[in-house]
């Protein structure tokens, strides 16, 4: 199943040994040379650097690539490396190898460098794996060779980062965005971290960085080295980007310093689901993203930040071309404000929201409307319910500003000084409303209670039908509420569902509440006839209808396709 893959912690650097190949077919390594098998003694032509193919077209390839290893030169200096530890131990791991050092091969040879090693028996059979990987044997592992000195040094990597992923560390990349030390990455990259090392591309490591604020709304966090005079990336525009645009992301994939790969930008004001209360219009692009990517800049072509690298669409847990990046625009937002204040402080409207995307007949609107639709009033003491929202309103304007998705909307609402007075235009029944709505401070919720198991279907009631196929609904009396173990008293009951016809295919089963067609309240089945008939009239070959429906305690609007 795909899954979008956050793409920064708890890998192991054993992957980080696949850039090295033992020997190709036919040919062995040995020491510092490499020996055909079974073939004549010849001479090796020396390297040609004259080209072999030479037209305009490999020429504007040419200086193409010149242009990214430009691009590559220019923003490395001021990439970083982040390695998170927390302080817990692995319950799960092994203890001390004999006499506290491991040696991988036994006896009495050299083993691997390092002195006393934790986790010594997963150690041991890590590097079994390790072993197996490359070929190895204890001779060519300890000899002075380039290839024992090579694996020595892949190795030393390897542990490193097994004993930190065993310690619960992570590993991720930054961009230092200020001379004075301050470092762009994302929030996940260092949430729960007990200590931040920062490792510059010139070998300077920070081994007490600080984390001066994250946000988890973004994903975004800033973290501290105690320096000056360091180089910086430049923060781009983000909202000048286009889609064909070249994407260059840069960053530590599996730990492997100094990666650039290059793409596209596939698309853009991409909404995922990533965070509680994700705010987020992504940056699509077919750059590879990998593991360790998280919190690295995504440049365009002339070395300027357009984003933050952070989540890959995946089903393997790879890259398969399809990664996101945090708009810089955001990113930089943010950071001003957690370096002002420790925090990001956001205005709220209390209002669950949608994008009105192609469903705008069903609400009995033009089939072409966009706007922000308010899908659910939790309760009444927000702002948004104070103003007089209603669901099945779709708000086109944030005061004179037009608002054509929810993220937009959300960005607007938190951006927003709090206390200020703002007005919403929304369209209402074929007209159009303006609200005034008074903002406040969005405060960090409590987790969730569990939702209160649903209740049992009602025993079978007597019923009418409707205009809905396979639908059969009665008016909601206090009598049938209290039958039903339910509160309210407002709407229709449904009373029967046919199994794979239009009503059942959109979800509705027997004893659900109907409170609303479209932007209609109905009270009555009859008034729920009249409503379904006159969405469903204006519509020819396909047709739909939206049903704000309650069940137990969650209430949302429901889409019913009638073909």
């Amino acid at each position: 199943m795909s899954e979008i893959t956050k793409n920064s912690r708890g890998r192991r650097a054993l992957q980080a040994g696949a850039i090295i190949a033992a020997a190709g077919a036919g040919y062995a390594l040995r020491d510092m040379s490499v020996d055909a098998q079974n073939s004549p003694a010849t001479t090796v032509p020396p390297a040609q650097k004259a080209p072999v193919v030479q037209t305009a077209a490999t020429r504007d390839a040419a200086s193409t690539q010149g242009a990214f290893a430009d691009v590559a030169k220019a923003v490395e200096p001021a990439v970083v490396t982040i390695r998170t530890q927390e302080a817990r131990q692995n319950p799960a791991s092994g203890g001390r190898g004999p006499g506290g050092r491991l040696r991988p091969f036994g006896g009495q040879g050299q083993g691997a460098p390092g002195g006393a090693e934790p986790f010594g028996g997963d150690l041991q059979e890590f590097f079994k794996q390790f072993q197996r990987n490359f070929g190895l044997n204890e001779q060519s592992f300890n000899s002075d060779s380039w290839q024992g000195r090579v694996m020595r040094e892949k190795w030393e990597q390897a542990k490193a980062q097994f004993i930190q992923d065993r310690r619960g560390g992570g590993l991720g990349s930054g961009m230092i965005y200020r001379a004075d030390g301050l470092i762009l990455t994302n929030a996940h990259v260092v949430r729960g971290a007990d200590t931040v090392e920062v490792t510059l591309s010139d070998g300077r490591k920070f081994e007490k960085a600080k984390v001066l604020g994250r946000d988890e709304r973004t994903d975004i966090a800033v973290v501290k080295v105690d320096a000056t005079g360091l180089p910086t990336v430049k923060l781009g525009d983000s909202d000048d980007t286009r889609v064909g645009d070249w994407a260059i992301a840069v960053g530590n994939p599996f730990g492997l310093d100094h990666t650039l790969t290059v793409g596209v930008i596939s698309a853009k004001a991409r909404q995922l689901n990533l965070a509680r209360d994700n705010r987020t219009d992504y940056l699509q692009t077919d750059a590879s993203i990998n593991p360790g990517n998280s919190g690295g800049p995504l440049l365009d072509i002339y070395g300027r930040v357009i984003g933050i690298n952070n989540a890959i669409f995946s089903e393997s847990g790879g890259n398969q071309g399809i990664g996101f990046a945090i708009p810089v625009n955001t990113a930089r937002d943010v950071a001003d404000k957690i370096v002002k204040e420790g925090r990001v402080r956001r205005a709220y409207l209390g209002v669950e929201i949608g994008t009105m995307q192609s469903d705008g007949a069903a609400f009995g609107l033009d089939p072409d409307t966009k706007g922000v639709l308010i899908s659910r009033i939790p309760n009444a003491n927000t702002p948004g319910a104070r103003a007089g929202l209603q669901p099945g309103d779709v708000i086109v304007k944030f005061n004179d500003q037009t608002v054509t998705t929810s993220p937009e909307l959300q960005g607007l609402v938190g951006n927003s000084p709090i206390g200020s007075t703002v007005t919403l235009t929304v369209l209402r029944n074929g007209k159009t409303v303006p609200l005034t709505a008074r903002l406040e401070e969005l405060k960090d919720e409590a987790p969730a209670a569990a939702a209160a198991p649903s209740a049992p279907a009602p025993s079978a009631m007597q019923g009418q039908s409707s205009p809905i196929p396979g639908l059969k609904l009665r008016n909601l009396s206090p009598e049938v509420a209290r039958s039903l173990g339910i509160k309210t008293t407002k709407g229709i009951v449904i009373t029967d569902v046919t199994e794979n016809s239009p009503a059942g295919e959109a979800g509705l089963r027997r004893g659900d509440i109907i409170e609303r067609v479209g932007q209609n309240t109905v009270t009555t089945a009859a008034e729920f006839g009249t409503a379904v008939t006159g969405i469903l009239g204006r519509q020819t070959g396909t047709k739909k209808v939206a049903l704000y429906v309650t069940r137990g305690d969650d209430s949302r609007f429901v889409i019913v396709t009638i073909e």
